[in-house]
């Protein structure tokens, strides 16, 4: 065994301990590896292994090797007892109201957290391996009889068909997995919640864990599923729905604003209001740089701040924060460097792209932010179009697991435009989304002809 991965006192009680006890017990004419098999089964967790390979395999995973002189098998027990980080709150996704727990890096333990949500029994974990040498456990979870047979099947054959040595982590494992790692969009959604995971599966979608890893997989998943936050099911409909325009708003100011600020002050100055022109030319006029170049240094400027924040230890990360407020507001305005309604737009950019509530999403957000204003400087408002129909293009054309990106709004579905941004008076989801094919399962609650006579 490997001291710091079992645990000594599990090893002494579980197997030395039933091992010196059957020592001059052993009856007559007796099959001593079966003997010795059943007295350690009924210890603890002991499997019986002919395969030397998957002996040393489970040894390093915390187990306990024990060979016999004159047996051909090997016995290892189960006495996993490293030391582990213990259940907390979600650091990256927090909510005001429903569950504050989170996952952790064990994989029994992330389980059981699912497990203790979902009492189906239907509810099906499939343990899989993923590297060639890490060997590192996962678990592939679905609804049996809620999720897509051939989702299923394709979860688990590009599991199957990593190829890599070493993969330690979530993040690692869903490059190999999604459709395309070349597009900006993820196609893969990552979550530290067991709530949120849970909904995910009961919704006829698959959730894949990793051992070392606090994220759960979800898949397949859509450009909506990315825009939710774990607690839009646990408040009132009214508050909900608002949450909901405001963080669409947010995404909307986030990627465009910048862009269109460049397109009306440079080519379409006939769209800004006479006073508000004059406003703008006088703050122009201090400044000695042109309007695109205040904006795109601005701009970076911020995303060096926010990875300096993130990077850098939590005792000094709020120094940093000040000392760039300090910098990109008030000293550069007063030295004339930068316009004051450009220190304005970078701030509501700002602002609406930490509203996103996905890591991942908002870096693609924020790429995307540079691409708008390279086009909207370039062509103004043609450029700005182009660019925006190239991204609707994209987006509508990124596939996860085989589901459409901007699903169910392109392709339209069954649930609709307005069902997929808002919450109506279904909010306890009687029936299931469709663009994932699951098996509907029709509920007492729900009634079909109530909904088309509604309509």
């Amino acid at each position: 065994y490997f001291d710091g991965l079992a645990s000594r006192d599990n090893i002494g009680s579980f197997v030395l301990k039933p091992l010196m006890q059957i020592s001059t017990a052993i009856p007559p004419n007796c099959d001593v590896r079966e003997f010795i098999s059943q007295q350690l089964i009924t210890q603890h967790d002991v499997l019986v292994s002919e395969n030397y390979e998957k002996a040393i395999n489970l040894v390093c995973f915390g187990g306990c090797g024990v060979f016999i002189d004159g047996i051909d098998r090997c016995f290892v027990a189960d006495t996993k007892g490293w030391d582990r980080r213990g259940l907390s709150k979600p650091t990256t996704e927090g909510a005001i109201v429903g569950p504050q727990e989170g996952f952790n890096e064990l994989i029994r333990t992330n389980t059981a957290l699912l497990r203790k949500t979902i009492k189906d029994p239907n509810f099906v974990i499939e343990n899989m391996e993923a590297g060639r040498k890490s060997r590192t456990p996962c678990a592939v979870m679905y609804i049996k009889n809620m999720a897509n047979d051939s989702l299923v099947q394709e979860v688990k054959r590009r599991i199957g068909q990593v190829d890599a040595d070493y993969i330690f982590t979530s993040e690692e494992l869903s490059n190999f997995l999604e459709d395309s790692n070349w597009k900006l969009m993820p196609q893969i959604l990552a979550t530290e919640r067991p709530d949120r995971a849970a909904m995910e599966i009961c919704d006829g979608n698959v959730v894949v864990l990793v051992n070392g890893s606090p994220f759960a997989l979800v898949m397949p998943a859509t450009f909506f599923t990315f825009m939710k936050t774990a607690d839009s099911r646990y408040m009132r409909v009214p508050y909900a729905n608002l949450l909901n325009f405001v963080r669409y708003l947010a995404l909307i100011a986030s990627v465009l604003l910048p862009a269109l600020f460049i397109v009306i002050t440079q080519y379409h100055h006939e769209m800004i209001p006479t006073d508000l022109l004059y406003a703008l030319e006088s703050s122009f006029e201090k400044t000695p740089f042109p309007t695109i170049v205040e904006l795109v240094v601005l701009e970076l400027s911020f995303e060096l701040i926010r990875e300096a924040e993130i990077r850098f230890p939590s005792i000094g990360g709020p120094s940093i924060g000040i000392v760039g407020a300090l910098i990109l507001g008030q000293a550069a305005v007063t030295a004339n460097i930068v316009s004051p309604i450009i220190i304005i737009i970078v701030a509501f950019t700002a602002v609406g792209s930490l509203s996103t509530p996905n890591y991942n999403m908002g870096l693609t957000f924020r790429i995307m932010k540079f691409v708008y204003i390279a086009f909207s400087a370039a062509a103004g408002f043609l450029g700005f179009t182009v660019c925006l129909f190239i991204h609707v293009l994209l987006l509508a054309t990124t596939k996860s697991f085989g589901v459409r990106f901007l699903a169910p709004l392109a392709p339209r579905t069954r649930e609709g435009f307005f069902r997929t941004m808002f919450i109506g008076r279904d909010y306890k989801k009687t029936s299931k989304p469709d663009y994932n094919n699951s098996k509907q399962e029709p509920s007492e609650h729900y009634r079909p002809e109530r909904n088309k006579k509604r309509k």
